[in-house]
């Protein structure tokens, strides 16, 4: 059975984020990131909605690896929830956001090595409601230590 371990966590601008590793091989695991809006009204953005938005408005939900270089992503990042659209009336456009509530992203990742692995990851995400939309957090830096890849 693989091994899940918490790897960070913080709540900042209305969500509240876990950061998580599952280790499938020795070399080989998975980052998860979950992020829960506190209030129950609010939705955060697609992972696929572009980095600025749309016509500035948005912010896509995001994990991203930025070091060490033996820290790979193996894959795609995939959203435990399809994304919808909603129609924004200001704008006159529609914007990818999931539904209201958590959303985990997955990133299946390589580490290079079997030991522990030092690294700095990356969040965006930014999360509204119908009514208000709460500052963004873009590009939050996180240090984490992936422990040795082994199952259990």
């Amino acid at each position: 059975m693989p091994a899940r371990v918490s790897l960070a966590s913080f709540e900042e601008n209305g969500v509240a984020v876990g950061i998580f590793f599952e280790s499938v091989a020795p070399g080989k695991g998975r980052l998860d990131g979950t992020f829960t809006p506190l209030e129950a009204e609010l939705h955060l953005y697609s992972k696929d909605l572009p980095k600025h938005g749309i016509r500035g408005l948005g912010r896509p939900t995001l994990l991203e690896i930025i070091s060490p270089p033996s820290l790979k992503s193996r894959g795609a990042l995939v959203a435990s929830r399809p994304a919808t659209e909603r129609f924004v009336a200001a704008l006159g456009a529609k914007l990818p956001v999931y539904p209201d509530g958590a959303v985990t992203l997955s990133l299946p990742v390589s580490t290079g090595r079997n030991g522990p692995v030092t690294g700095e990851l990356s969040v965006t995400y930014m999360a509204c409601s119908d009514r208000v939309c709460l500052a963004p957090v873009v590009d939050e830096r996180i240090s984490v230590k992936i422990p040795a890849t082994v199952t259990q």
